[in-house]
């Protein structure tokens, strides 16, 4: 299920609702806790991460040899819908996401991938002798969040990545993408708090170069992995909107309401790749700074976009086929929004027969609060 916090934590209050032989199984997927890292799960930091082992457990539900995300962040359903050797399609608002999503769904053979570590040493060595700072629009904005010799090697990678020959690029920005966070004076992934400090000498680049051999492992893993027929597409567009289908199943854990504001975390990222997020912050769904500014309106505003998101995939869907869905109570303040009674309208607004659900509550220090989280398993008839 998706990770909103900083780790993971038992798992209270567990309830399953409908015939057993369904919910029972939603229930132990939503009970999974600890890091994954097989295959290129665990690649690159994503704060809306589904857990990989519930993933694959849910996928034991849904039907045929297609599975569609609208919410795809950094891919972990695909990942587990190739690996049965499925048709995957995902979608979402965040360049971000579309980037780690596409590298770790990457297939491809050893000849592509020595190309790639290969690429990936030259440009190592150009970092490490690199001497310009950051330039262009969002320089400054860039300035107040590393020290200057991590500016340079971090400037160095990029004008080495953007000389890279086509094919391998996208998995090498991947690679830089997935250290921007780790290398910069920001607290963590989720939190923006600044934390002075200063990097040793060339240690970015040589994370760079590690991250490389670590993706070229996990690509041969996936590679050897994946059963035949396995393929992966994915797109930027809005869960909201029209998608071609039709398919059998769709597996998707949307934002949680009021809990983050998810493509503003990706900032550094989207200076240092070039990324325009004006149109994803206007479309982005259960934003946390719109339920401060109205917590009235931004409510209805989030059961409207889950209605209109359901909608679309219930259209998207063949008759037979199912959706599951990993949701999370928001929190803001001390107010708790429901999310399993609003979800579950929405779907059988949509067409949808509610099979089988099932929830629990983990405890979120943050808060001092129990959140709960909720998988549902809906059928199109």
């Amino acid at each position: 299920m998706a990770d909103r916090r900083s780790g993971w934590r038992p798992l209270t209050e567990l309830v399953a609702r409908g015939e057993p032989a369904l919910a029972e199984p939603l229930a132990e997927a939503l009970a999974f806790t600890g890091r994954v890292d097989e295959l290129t799960h665990g690649f690159h930091a994503y704060p809306a991460g589904m857990h990989a082992h519930a993933a694959r457990s849910l996928l034991e539900l849904l039907p045929g040899t297609s599975l569609y995300d609208p919410f795809c962040g950094g891919g972990t359903s695909l990942v587990e819908g190739l690996r049965e050797g499925r048709r995957v399609v995902g979608r979402d608002l965040s360049p971000v996401a579309l980037l780690v999503a596409r590298a770790r769904t990457t297939l491809c053979d050893e000849a592509h991938r020595t190309a790639f570590r290969s690429a990936g040493r030259r440009i190592t060595e150009r970092a490490r002798a690199a001497t310009a700072l950051p330039q262009g629009d969002g320089a400054h904005r860039l300035s107040e969040w590393y020290d200057a010799q991590t500016a340079r090697e971090l400037e160095g990678l990029c004008e080495g990545i953007e000389a890279a020959d086509g094919p391998v690029q996208g998995l090498l920005w991947a690679c830089f993408s997935s250290i921007v966070v780790k290398v910069s004076q920001r607290e963590s992934e989720t939190s923006r708090k600044h934390v002075p400090g200063a990097r040793p000498p060339g240690s970015t680049a040589v994370l760079f170069h590690k991250k490389v051999r670590e993706l070229g492992r996990r690509l041969a893993a996936l590679e050897g992995a994946v059963t035949a027929g396995g393929t992966a597409a994915i797109r930027r567009g809005d869960a909201r909107d029209p998608v071609d289908g039709p398919f059998e199943a769709a597996l998707t854990s949307p934002p949680y309401p009021g809990v983050f504001d998810y493509l503003p975390l990706q900032e550094l990222r989207r200076l240092w790749l070039g990324f325009e997020d004006g149109e994803g912050l206007r479309a982005e769904v259960g934003t946390r700074r719109s339920f401060r500014a109205d917590r009235k309106r931004a409510l209805a505003q989030w059961r409207g976009d889950t209605v209109a998101w359901m909608a679309s995939v219930t259209r998207a869907l063949r008759h037979g086929g199912r959706l599951a869905v990993v949701i999370g109570d928001g929190l803001v303040g001390d107010r708790a929004i429901d999310t399993l009674q609003s979800t579950t309208s929405a779907g059988e607004e949509a067409g949808l027969r509610v099979l089988a659900s099932a929830s629990g509550g983990r405890h979120d220090p943050g808060r001092n609060a129990v959140r709960h989280e909720h998988i549902l398993l809906l059928e199109r008839p």
